[in-house]
């Protein structure tokens, strides 16, 4: 008994930690682009923008932002739904092509692009806490893991019938899933913890709207890996919602932010790189 009390003031006293931090979270700088952007994600120090339109990424220092080089992506079809994501360790740059239902890999030091075939229209990619990648897919609305050395399929789990238009999910150092999703014809707007038998164990959303336990397109996610806290993009509503591990709301920021479309948390500089499909990037310090 001692000890569940015990477990319960070290939650909340994390959790007010993380409230003070983020009601200090402040936009240091804002990164201005000339092309529309389908993906923010870094490796070490480097910051890389997804940019449509010019089959390149842009590449940034995670401290100074101006003068950035490219990497060519030639033949890359934009694409609204297409996204990036990165691993430390395999030293890649990972590119959901939605037109082509296919992984572009991008390997950091030879510049060699491996194309990777998945089973659906890939929305958003994250890496799994193993290193692997997780492909968040529409049509038929499932997360398949694919393995980091072969491009192979090592898992695929559908997703609820409830959940029916998945846009990006990440595996949680508990292996469980948090998935934000949004159908506009239904109305139903969320983001759902999902444990790996596929049930639902906690949501936060549901009919679209701007109030309190409400989102309007949630359609990218961060994960806090000190704190297991949820980042959401809620694009209409034009904020970053922040949740706890059982998606209960923390608080809402929206300073300097138009149509939020994704996310990407640098752990080690506490910073927030908030990207808008418009070619903005605004940089969030925690």
């Amino acid at each position: 008994m001692q000890l569940t009390r015990d477990l319960f003031a070290i939650a909340n006293f994390l959790l007010q930690v993380v409230k003070i931090a983020f009601a200090a979270a402040r936009v240091v700088n804002m990164i201005s682009t000339k092309n529309e952007m389908s993906g923010v994600t870094s490796v070490d120090d480097k910051l890389f923008l997804l940019l449509d339109g010019k089959d390149q990424i842009a590449v940034y220092s995670v401290n100074k932002f101006k003068r950035p080089t490219y990497l060519d992506l030639s033949g890359f079809k934009e694409d609204s739904f297409n996204d990036m994501t990165s691993c430390v360790r395999h030293k890649c740059l990972y590119m959901s092509d939605s037109h082509n239902r296919c992984i572009r890999r991008y390997d950091l030091a030879s510049s060699a692009i491996s194309k990777w075939s998945v089973p659906g229209k890939p929305h958003g990619l994250s890496v799994t806490p193993s290193g692997n990648l997780l492909v968040t897919c529409f049509k038929p609305n499932k997360l398949v893991e694919l393995s980091a050395d072969s491009g192979q399929c090592v898992r695929n789990m559908p997703m609820p019938s409830d959940i029916r238009c998945p846009w990006h999910g990440i595996e949680l150092t508990t292996g469980e899933f948090v998935v934000c999703h949004g159908d506009m014809y239904s109305g139903i707007q969320g983001v759902c913890i999902v444990g790996g038998d596929g049930k639902v164990t906690h949501s936060y959303g549901g009919q679209t709207g701007s109030d309190v336990g409400q989102l309007n397109s949630p359609c990218h996610l961060a994960v806090d890996k000190d704190s297991q806290f949820i980042f959401v993009a809620d694009r209409i509503n034009e904020r970053v919602v922040l949740l706890n591990s059982t998606l209960e709301i923390v608080r809402y920021f929206s300073e300097g932010l138009s149509r939020p479309f994704r996310l990407h948390l640098h752990q080690s500089a506490r910073r927030l790189f908030v990207g808008q499909h418009s070619g903005r990037v605004t940089v969030i310090q925690l």
